[in-house]
């Protein structure tokens, strides 16, 4: 089986183990709503949870086989193990699900006990973020082997001044995978921790990441497929290339710039989500005033809202666009310019290496300042 159809059959498992959770927990809620049985509330979040969370999961696996399959369409690479990639794709199966228990480490009943949670953020959690680490590292690996593979074998690093950076699906697959595992990705695993979870659990910092992640990740990996969808599926040529070129950065940065303002708002100043009036507190006797370098960041979190937004507008335009206006494609002209070339030969990724220590270690002192930052309590200024 191709790598990219086992990702896909990974993705699928989970998006049916996600349904059965939904069963578990929506099923009873239905029949209590028609006041037949009863229904114990914790056993609802923790059922709901494993469907909740294990949705958004459907959407990791499926991005990274996106991944795989833009470096092979841009650049014709392919990873450096594509045992070990499978390995990581297993990982997910049997790890990923374990992660919902971080939205339940806060409840105040004591139903669940401190060992089971402690065992589940601390130890089995990491069995899927091992395995998104593997995908770290395999993913640009594969864009190096391939670029070195065509002649770009300069130093560590010669290969990178030779990517096609006006393919917007390859600006899309590497804007993806570096927003992904530097703000979803980092922020997930830090939010995913026992201690970590009790300052970040329902602030801003939730939503930052879940930007990250499913928005910034998830959206800019299927963008960036689409761009080859349109000619090889519908064949249709893509109308305003020059601005397809601009759209995965105008989308990646504003949604970059916009998780990242979240994040800060969140951990650091203690911004709730969930909340209509988080800055008045309906004139309560408890409401305080947040430092005024606030508005900073809340000015950032709207202009990269606003770009977020156009980048977005403009992917629909230009698909819908492609779809309606595009010029038809014969076979020969798509068999000339989609075909992919994978190069036979060995290449070690060495740049790639050296920038995933440099990305772990980065990993370390995030992982360690957050932890450091627990100490700090939020500023709260009186009226």
């Amino acid at each position: 089986m191709p790598l990219g159809a086992f990702g896909a059959l990974t993705a699928a498992i989970l998006a049916t183990t996600t349904l059965l959770s939904g069963a578990i927990a929506f099923i009873p809620t239905f029949l209590w709503s028609l006041g037949l049985i009863k229904v114990d509330p914790l056993w609802f979040r923790h059922t709901y949870w494993g469907f909740g969370h294990g949705a958004q999961q459907v959407n990791l696996a499926a991005m990274v086989t996106v991944w795989y399959l833009l470096a092979l369409f841009t650049v014709g690479g392919t990873t450096p193990s594509e045992r070990l990639s499978r390995v990581a794709f297993l990982l997910y199966l049997l790890g990923i699900n374990l992660g919902s228990a971080h939205h339940l480490l806060t409840e105040p009943t004591g139903a669940l006990s401190s060992s089971w949670t402690w065992v589940n953020t601390g130890y089995l959690i990491h069995v899927a973020v091992l395995g998104s680490l593997i995908h770290a590292f395999s993913v640009p690996a594969a864009i190096e082997r391939g670029l070195r593979l065509k002649g770009f074998n300069k130093g560590l690093f010669g290969w990178l001044a030779k990517t096609p950076w006006g393919n917007p699906g390859f600006s899309a697959l590497v804007l993806s995978v570096i927003l992904f595992g530097f703000l979803g990705g980092m922020s997930g695993v830090t939010m995913g921790s026992y201690d970590q979870n009790l300052k970040w659990h329902n602030t801003l910092a939730v939503v930052g990441h879940f930007k990250g992640t499913v928005v910034a990740g998830t959206s800019l990996a299927f963008m960036g497929l689409t761009y080859y969808l349109l000619p090889l599926i519908f064949r249709r040529k893509l109308i305003w290339p020059r601005l397809a070129a601009w759209q995965p950065w105008l989308f990646g940065l504003g949604m970059g710039l916009l998780s990242l303002a979240m994040l800060r708002l969140g951990v650091v100043y203690g911004l709730p989500r969930r909340s209509g009036d988080a800055f008045q507190f309906g004139g309560s006797p408890f409401a305080f005033q947040y430092p005024p370098e606030m508005a900073t960041w809340l000015a950032a979190m709207g202009i990269g809202g606003t770009l977020a937004l156009l980048g977005g507008l403009l992917f629909v335009l230009l698909a819908v666009g492609t779809l309606l206006r595009g010029k038809p494609l014969a076979d020969e002209e798509i068999q000339k310019t989609y075909q992919v070339k994978v190069e036979e030969g060995h290449a070690t990724p060495k740049g790639v290496y050296l920038l995933a220590l440099l990305f772990l270690a980065l990993f370390l002192v995030y992982y360690l300042y957050n932890h450091w930052f627990l100490s700090r309590a939020w500023f709260i200024g009186g009226r």
